[in-house]
C-alpha cells in the first residue's frame, strides 16, 4: 500500500504544474488570476461533490462526526484561500524564481518538523540521518532548478531588492502548503473519507473567493466571462487536477507523512515542469532545460529516496 500511495501522490506532484499552464492559459482567457482561479476552484468543487455523492451519499456531516473533528481540522480550505491569494499578491514583490523557491522550501521544513514532533495530531517519525542527508539534497536540488530556470528566462532571482518582509512572507506561503494537507488530513481519517474532507476544504476556499471578487470592483468587472465556453476545451480542467491533489493529500499524509508527500510531489512537479516547458505544452514556447535543472532534477531524486528510509 505504501508504494501505490508514493505512486499516486507522485502523479499529484506531476499533475500540479500541468494545472498551473491551464490554469494560465486560462487566466489569458478571462482576465486575472483570481478569476481564473475561482472557475478552477469551482469546477473541482463540483467534481468533488458529485464524488462525494456517489462515495458518501450526502455532502453533509453529521453532528455527531462534527464534534469528533478538532477545530483546526476544518481550517484547510481557509488555508487554501489564503495560499492563493498570498501568491498573487508577493510575486510581483519576489519575482518568478523566488515565488517557487521560497515557498517550497518553507513548505519542506516545516513538513519535517511537523513529522518530528508529530504536529497537528500526526505520528511523530523520528529525524534519522539517512533523512536529514535526504532533506538537504531535495533542498539543494530544488536550488539548482529554480535557479537554473530563472537564468533561462533571465528573469533575475526576484532577490534585489526585495525587502525582509517579503522574503519571509514567501517561506510563511511554504509554511501553510505543508499545514494545509495535514489539516485535511485529520478530517479525512475522522470522516473516513478523503474525498468528503476534500470538498469540504474546496467548498470553504471557493466560498472566500467568491467573497473576494465581490469585494474588488475590479475583479466584478469580468465576472461575466467566468464561465462562458472558450477553447481550448482543456484549460477548463485545473479544477479536476487541484481536486485529485487535495484527495490524494488528504488520503496518504496519514500515512505517510508531510514529509515524504512532500519531497516525493516536489520531485513529480520538477520532473512535470521540466517537460512541460522543454515541449512546449499546453501553448507555452518550448524552452531548452539547462544543465543546473538536470543537475537539480537529479540531486532531488536520491532525497527522496533517502527520505523514504
Amino acid at each position: 500500500m505504501e508504494y501505490i500511495a508514493i505512486l499516486l501522490i507522485l502523479l499529484a506532484g506531476i499533475g500540479n504544474p500541468v494545472q498551473t499552464a491551464v490554469n494560465s492559459r486560462l487566466r489569458f482567457a478571462l482576465g486575472t488570476p483570481l478569476i481564473s482561479s475561482t472557475v478552477s476552484f469551482t469546477v473541482g468543487l463540483l467534481v468533488l461533490a458529485l464524488l462525494t455523492l456517489l462515495t458518501c451519499g450526502t455532502l453533509f456531516v453529521p453532528a455527531s462526526v462534527a464534534s469528533q473533528v478538532p477545530w483546526w481540522a476544518w481550517g484547510g480550505g481557509v488555508i487554501g484561500a489564503v495560499m492563493l491569494t498570498a501568491l498573487i499578491v508577493v510575486f510581483p514583490k519576489l519575482g518568478g524564481v523566488l515565488t517557487v523557491l521560497l515557498p517550497m522550501i518553507g513548505q519542506i521544513f516545516l513538513s519535517i518538523l511537523i513529522d518530528t514532533f508529530g504536529w497537528f495530531g500526526s505520528e511523530p517519525i523520528a529525524l534519522s540521518v539517512p533523512r536529514v542527508a535526504g532533506l538537504l539534497l531535495v533542498t539543494a536540488g530544488l536550488v539548482c532548478y529554480v535557479v537554473g530556470k530563472g537564468r533561462q528566462e533571465d528573469s533575475g532571482s526576484g532577490a534585489k531588492g526585495v525587502g525582509i518582509v517579503w522574503l519571509v512572507a514567501g517561506v510563511l506561503i511554504g509554511f501553510c502548503f505543508a499545514i494545509q494537507p495535514v489539516m485535511n488530513g485529520v478530517l479525512a481519517t475522522v470522516l473516513s473519507s478523503s474525498v468528503h474532507a476534500s470538498f469540504i476544504s474546496f467548498a470553504i476556499s471557493t466560498v472566500i473567493l467568491y467573497i473576494l471578487l465581490l469585494a474588488m470592483p475590479g475583479e466584478r468587472s469580468h465576472m461575466a466571462r467566468m464561465f462562458r465556453p472558450q477553447s481550448p476545451w482543456w484549460m477548463w480542467t485545473g479544477g479536476l487536477l487541484g481536486a485529485y491533489f487535495v484527495t490524494m493529500f488528504a488520503w496518504f499524509t496519514p500515512l505517510l507523512g508531510i514529509g515524504v508527500c512532500s519531497v516525493v510531489s516536489i520531485f513529480g512537479q520538477l520532473v512535470s515542469g521540466a517537460a512541460i516547458e522543454g515541449r512546449g505544452l499546453f501553448g507555452n514556447p518550448a524552452r531548452r532545460i539547462n544543465a543546473l535543472q538536470y543537475i537539480g532534477i537529479g540531486l532531488v531524486l536520491p532525497g527522496v529516496v533517502l527520505v523514504n528510509l
